[in-house]
């Protein structure tokens, strides 16, 4: 996935104020890209109220988005990856019951994480993970700072891997795969 938000000047009923962009004033733009860059399926944010009533999938707007955006691919398989914006655990059970697997980062504060893998303080390079019933591994990994992720796919095993300096590093497996796509 991939948020994406283009300046415009003029007047509209839905343009958005984003306080951290350049371009503070805009459309935002929800798009399904592959990981060549290429696009297939857009939505435009209108207003959160608008887009709950048009389909009203699952609680949160960001599950709205992410169901919608991925109609006529469910059940086949696919992998998904997208940032801390749009995961959580309730997503990632709806997506694994839809044959659909996600990998991904996974804010702090999301409801129905694991308060205990999100409250452990860990050292450099140190990883640790839980695993539900139905196959969603909720991680948490120490480099520069904590990195909090969520995969149906991939285990939370610790892999070599190497940096463009070539420095030798170990990386959670999901956080290699979500850094590749």
């Amino acid at each position: 996935f991939v948020l994406g938000v283009f300046g415009w000047c003029g007047r509209l009923i839905f343009r958005q104020y984003i306080q951290g962009k350049r371009h503070k004033f805009g459309i935002k733009l929800y798009i399904l890209a592959e990981p060549n860059g290429l696009n297939l399926k857009i939505m435009i944010y209108t207003g959160q109220k608008l887009s709950q009533l048009e389909q009203p999938h699952s609680n949160s707007h960001t599950e709205n988005v992410v169901i919608n955006l991925m109609e006529g691919k469910l059940f086949k398989g696919h992998s998904l990856y997208m940032d801390n914006y749009y995961n959580s655990v309730n997503l990632a059970q709806t997506l694994i019951s839809k044959n659909t697997y996600c990998t991904g980062t996974l804010r702090s504060n999301r409801k129905k994480n694991p308060s205990d893998i999100v409250k452990k303080k860990l050292k450099k390079e140190e990883n640790i993970s839980k695993y539900s019933y139905n196959g969603i591994c909720v991680f948490k990994w120490k480099d520069k700072r904590d990195v909090l992720g969520i995969s149906t796919e991939w285990t939370a095993d610790m892999v070599d891997t190497q940096n463009k300096r070539r420095d030798k590093k170990k990386k959670p497996l999901p956080i290699i795969k979500y850094n590749d796509y």
